[in-house]
């Protein structure tokens, strides 16, 4: 009978102090010989100075100094493009997805479908997998963007199991799908031993069995630390599992804490270059029509011709000084969000104007809408 430990993250999206916590825990309760270390995504959020700064390598440092193995690839890793994704990829750290490629649907160069750990006398495959939104032209828009597409992972990760059959002893998807998708796999999936989760965020007390399959995730924001644990008989068959969410103390690794200064450091170097001059300052309002909102929705209008450009003043933070950097813009809007051409009725728009004047919209808060990075809705 064989113990096998799986500390797991997910959905960090860039709260590297709360991180910090983490990794001390870390440091105190595992053990490096025989335990295993994954990142299921979303760890690298744009909204981050640092990570925006560095390409996203910062945090690809913070994974390797914490003595991470593996991360699959979530969302905001590829939020950025598929030359930024590259060079993450490219940093000697497993990145893995088995479903993501370039839109000719080569590989990326540098990124792994899956890896195979060697540990305690055991064979671990790891595979990764992104989210998949579907084939429909509403459904790969933003990846066309990126430069990337998105294939249904499901037969995918079926395959690498026959195809890798005899070279591993346990398998684990490390998955960006969802909890959905992460269901719908273990419905499906002939030989896989458990599913490490994100994307959707969902706090599990304890491991979901379905059809042979474990299912663990650990919520979002680094909240929690989470734990699996196998015990394996001779033949590898699983006999028993635990998964918890462990809340960790508050004291922070001054290893990390480090990566985080000297990456921070590099990444404001960077962003503080001079893009351009403006005339004046574009004075701002949450409340109030102001200069800076009505240049960037006269911006939007004039790069997507349509009848009228709209956007609530929530997407702003704060003015924008005359001397333009990157650091002021992603201080100003750290929101990770595009620009949508939609059709609406003359009484939807009529609504959605009456609406914002009003107090119960214009601060209303949020932490539940995708991609949107501010305080209030404006």
């Amino acid at each position: 009978m064989k113990k096998i430990t799986i500390w797991h993250t997910n959905d960090v999206h860039s709260q590297f102090e709360d991180f910090s916590a983490i990794v001390h825990h870390l440091r105190t309760h595992m053990n490096k010989e025989k335990d295993f270390l994954l990142d299921a995504g979303d760890f690298c959020d744009q909204k981050s100075v640092m990570i925006n700064g560095t390409h996203g390598i910062g945090g690809i440092e913070l994974l390797k100094s914490a003595g991470y193995d593996a991360m699959a690839i979530g969302n905001n890793e590829f939020f950025a493009g598929v030359a930024y994704l590259e060079e993450m990829a490219n940093q000697n750290f497993p990145l893995l997805s088995a479903n993501l490629f370039c839109l000719n649907k080569e590989d990326i160069p540098g990124v792994l479908p899956y890896i195979i750990l060697n540990r305690n006398d055991l064979r671990v495959l790891v595979i990764g997998i992104s989210p998949y939104w579907g084939e429909s032209p509403e459904s790969t828009a933003f990846t066309d963007m990126c430069g990337m597409k998105l294939l249904e992972p499901t037969p995918l990760v079926q395959d690498i199991l026959v195809q890798e059959k005899g070279s591993y002893d346990i398998s684990i998807l490390l998955s960006h799908g969802g909890i959905k998708k992460d269901r719908e796999i273990a419905e499906t999936a002939n030989g896989l031993d458990c599913i490490i989760g994100g994307h959707s965020h969902t706090e599990m007390d304890e491991a979901e069995y379905i059809n042979g399959t474990w299912i663990h995730q650990s919520g979002c924001w680094a909240k929690y630390l989470g734990k699996l644990t196998l015990e394996v008989d001779d033949n590898y068959h699983v006999v028993s599992v635990n998964g918890e969410n462990i809340i960790v103390e508050k004291e922070k690794d001054s290893e990390i804490e480090s990566v985080i200064a000297k990456q921070t450091k590099l990444a404001i170097a960077e962003l503080s270059k001079v893009l351009y001059v403006l005339p004046q300052d574009l004075e701002f309002s949450i409340e109030h029509e102001c200069m800076a909102m009505n240049v960037l929705a006269d911006m939007m209008w004039k790069t997507y011709p349509s009848d009228l450009a709209l956007i609530n003043h929530g997407i702003l933070s704060k003015g924008i000084s005359r001397e333009v950097t990157k650091l002021n813009l992603l201080e100003v809007s750290p929101s990770p969000l595009n620009l949508t051409t939609v059709v609406w009725s003359g009484k939807q728009i009529k609504d959605a104007i009456f609406a914002s004047q009003k107090d119960e919209y214009i601060h209303m808060t949020s932490n539940r809408w995708s991609g949107f990075r501010g305080t209030e809705l404006g």
